[in-house]
Formats: C-alpha cells, sequence, structure tokens
C-alpha cells in the first residue's frame, strides 16, 4: 500500500510554492498550500498535516521573528 503524505507549504512567494508543488507532486506527496498568517492558522486548526514546510519571512523582514512567532502559534494549535 503507497501512502501519500500531506504536506502543507507556507510561503508568500508564488515561485517557490508552484515550484515546491510541483517536486512534490513528482515525489508522491499531496502538497497543501497557504501564503497568508491567517490562512495558515486556518488550515493548521481544521487538518492534518505530516509535515509543514514554513517560509520564516512574510514582510520585508529579514529576520525571521515573524516565522518564529508563527511557529509557536502552530505549536499550541498541533503540539504533536
Amino acid at each position: 500500500m503507497i501512502v501519500s503524505h500531506r504536506i502543507l507549504v507556507c510561503d508568500d512567494d508564488d515561485a517557490v510554492r508552484s515550484s515546491l508543488g510541483f517536486l512534490l507532486s513528482k515525489a508522491g506527496y499531496i502538497p497543501n498550500f497557504a501564503s497568508k498568517t491567517e490562512d495558515i492558522l486556518r488550515y493548521v486548526n481544521e487538518d492534518s498535516f505530516d509535515l509543514i514546510l514554513l517560509d520564516m519571512n512574510f514582510s520585508v523582514s529579514i529576520n525571521g521573528e515573524e516565522g518564529i512567532e508563527l511557529l509557536k502559534k502552530i505549536k499550541i494549535l498541533k503540539p504533536q
């Protein structure tokens, strides 16, 4: 039996989401996509994923603080 793992790709860049989606699909994974913080939290709250690929920078800031805060919220919603 082949199991397809569900992956949530979280990035505000269309090209990154598209490229990762293509590669993950070709490898047999089921990619899902979110580009906004509120969408990411909604998906995580409402669904189950085997892996989340999270962009750490969702604005002009490149220090990763946004990603760290979002990761903390994700861990509260789904500690596993």
